[in-house]
């Protein structure tokens, strides 16, 4: 059985130092990703080698909310040169390593289409953010923004008020952790998914995430997993039938469901 099987990356099957500690692993750990030197993201030798194996009987394709330049210091990962990555929270699908840019354009347009531009958005934000809750501001790959804020100082009337204006425009606002997101509605990782399976040919399409971003790639998806430690059984509209919304945390969650991933490209049954 040919299985296509999508996963988010960071908390899902790969962890900080800090998610390591708060949930330590029973095997040793291997850095998969270095910036600068520092170790930054790990996983465990045996995660690890279940990876390699699933990369090798599946249809892995990673997807992840980073920028394309953060996706590739993850040497592990875009060193399997899976056949497609979904990066930028579905803003860029790599095919073989290469940015498609018959998705970069179709995608494009969608975003024109569907929300205001970048420049008054921005004139929309600057009548209204502050310094006292406002940290820092990046603007990933062209698409969208990623404000770091003080929880502390940063009023629940004025995200909500935010998170309503904003809507109307067609921009999208979620705070996750420390981090405030503003993203065109239409950039998901759900319709870059939707836009490469039409490339694919498998049998039963596996979906695994941590965070709300996932939500709507676990819901397409036949079979879906969520770790006890992540944010999207929180935050979810309503409880996803097809999810198993497991009891472990960290990277016993992820043996677990790559051990579970494995057991199933042995099956016959198509689910």
């Amino acid at each position: 059985m040919m299985i296509l099987f999508t996963s988010d990356l960071d908390r899902t099957l790969i962890y900080s130092q800090r998610m390591m500690e708060s949930f330590p692993p029973i095997t040793e750990t291997v850095v998969v990703e270095h910036k600068a030197e520092k170790a930054m993201s790990m996983m465990t030798q045996a995660t690890a080698s279940l990876l390699q194996q699933i990369h090798q009987q599946t249809i892995f394709v990673p997807v992840t909310t980073r920028a394309l330049h953060q996706y590739k210091r993850i040497h592990f990962i875009s060193d399997m040169c899976p056949a497609f990555a979904i990066t930028s929270n579905g803003g860029t699908i790599l095919e073989k390593g290469q940015p498609s840019e018959k998705w970069t354009k179709t995608l494009c347009r969608r975003i024109a289409d569907s929300s205001i531009p970048r420049e008054d958005l921005l004139k929309h934000f600057q009548s209204i953010k502050s310094d006292t809750w406002l940290q820092r501001s990046l603007y990933i790959d062209n698409l969208f923004y990623v404000h770091h804020v003080d929880l502390e100082t940063l009023p629940h009337v004025e995200l909500q008020a935010m998170i309503q204006e904003f809507d109307t425009y067609g921009w999208y606002v979620l705070l996750q952790g420390k981090k405030l997101y503003f993203m065109p509605k239409v950039l998901t990782k759900e319709a870059a998914i939707e836009y490469m399976k039409e490339f694919c040919t498998y049998d039963v399409h596996i979906a695994a995430g941590d965070s709300i971003m996932d939500y709507g790639m676990l819901a397409m998806a036949d079979l879906a997993f969520t770790p006890n430690h992540g944010d999207l059984k929180d935050k979810q509209p309503k409880v996803l039938q097809n999810t198993t919304y497991s009891a472990y945390n960290g990277e016993a969650f992820t043996k677990d469901l790559l051990d579970t991933v494995l057991q199933m490209t042995s099956q016959q049954t198509i689910v």
